[in-house]
C-alpha cells in the first residue's frame, strides 16, 4: 500500500499542486494587503487566463507566446477592472464584495456562453509540455517538474521585487501604515493600481502557466477560488511569504491524503484551515513579514 514510487509521486504531485495554489493565492495576496480588496472574482481571472492561454495556443501552436498574450492580458483587465469598479469603491468593502461577487458570476457565464465544452490542453509532440518520466516505475508528467520551478521562481523573483526594490519599499509602507506613506509623498492611488494589475497578471499567468496540467474548465475556477482564500488564512492575509509556505503545507498534505483517501482530498485543506484558525486565527506566518 505504501510503495516508495507512489510516495515518491504522491510527493512531486504536492509540489507542483501547491506551486498551482500558490499562483493563484499570490496575487490575491498582494491585493488584499496593500488594498484591503477582497477579489472574489480572483478565481475567475486564474480561469481567464486557463483559457485564454489554451485557446491561442490551439490558434498559434506556440508556448511562449500564448503564455505572455495570456499574461499580458490579464494585467490589462486588472487595469480595466481597478480603474472602473474597484477604485469608485474603495472604502467601502461590503460594495466591493458585492462588485467582485457579480463580476465573477458574469465571468463563469462568459466562460460558459463563449467555451461551453471546456478547452483542453492537445497532446503535442513536445516531450517538456506532454511527456513523461518514469521514476521507480511511475510515470510523472515532465511538466510538474517546470510549475515547481516556475513557481519557486516567482516567488523568488517577488521577494526580490518587495525586499530590495523601491516599489517594494512603497508597498510595504503603504500596507503597513497607509497615513504616513501619504504622509511621505506616496501616490496611494497609483500604488493601489499596480497592485491591482500585479495581481490580476499574476492570477492571469498563473492560469495559463498551468494550464497543460488542468486544461480549461468551469471546475479549475470554481476550484482554485476556494483555494485561493484558504491559503491566505492558513499562512497570514497580507503575508506573501506565508502564502507560499501555506502552499507548501496543503499541497503535499492534500495530495498525500488524495493518494490513499480521495474522498478526503478537499476536506483536509478546510480542516487545516480550521485547526489554523482555532490555534492562531491571524495566520501561521501572519505578522511575520
Amino acid at each position: 500500500m505504501f510503495e516508495l514510487g507512489v510516495l515518491v509521486s504522491a510527493l512531486i504531485d504536492g509540489l507542483s499542486y501547491a506551486m498551482m495554489i500558490f499562483l493563484i493565492s499570490i496575487g490575491l495576496i498582494i491585493i488584499f494587503g496593500l488594498m484591503d480588496v477582497f477579489n472574489l472574482a480572483h478565481g475567475a481571472f486564474f480561469g481567464f487566463g486557463a483559457y485564454l492561454f489554451i485557446q491561442f495556443f490551439l490558434t498559434t501552436g506556440d508556448y511562449i507566446l500564448s503564455l505572455l498574450i495570456a499574461s499580458v492580458a490579464g494585467a490589462v483587465f486588472g487595469y480595466i477592472v481597478e480603474r472602473l469598479l474597484i477604485r469608485p469603491l474603495y472604502g467601502k468593502p461590503m460594495l466591493q464584495l458585492l462588485m467582485t461577487m457579480g463580476l465573477m458570476i458574469l465571468l463563469f457565464t462568459l466562460f460558459q456562453v463563449v467555451w461551453p465544452a471546456g478547452l483542453y490542453f492537445p497532446e503535442v509532440n513536445n516531450r517538456i509540455l506532454s511527456g513523461v518520466y518514469s521514476i521507480l516505475g511511475v510515470n510523472i508528467r515532465i511538466y510538474k517538474f517546470v510549475i515547481i520551478i516556475g513557481g519557486v521562481i516567482t516567488f523568488i523573483i517577488l521577494d526580490i521585487i518587495f525586499v530590495r526594490t523601491r516599489f517594494g519599499a512603497m508597498l510595504r509602507a503603504g500596507t503597513e501604515n497607509r497615513e504616513l506613506a501619504y504622509a511621505f509623498g506616496i501616490n496611494i492611488d497609483k500604488l493601489f493600481s499596480i497592485a491591482f494589475i500585479l495581481g490580476s497578471f499574476l492570477a492571469f499567468f498563473g492560469g495559463a502557466f498551468v494550464a497543460p496540467i488542468t486544461h480549461a474548465t468551469l471546475e479549475v475556477p470554481t476550484t482554485f477560488t476556494l483555494l485561493a482564500f484558504v491559503v491566505p488564512v492558513i499562512g497570514g492575509m497580507k503575508s506573501y511569504r506565508g502564502g507560499f509556505y501555506a502552499s507548501l503545507i496543503i499541497g503535499i498534505i492534500d495530495r498525500l491524503v488524495a493518494y490513499y483517501f480521495t474522498w478526503l482530498s478537499f476536506a483536509i485543506d478546510l480542516l487545516i484551515m480550521i485547526i489554523v484558525l482555532i490555534i492562531r486565527p491571524e495566520g501561521l506566518f501572519g505578522g511575520a513579514e
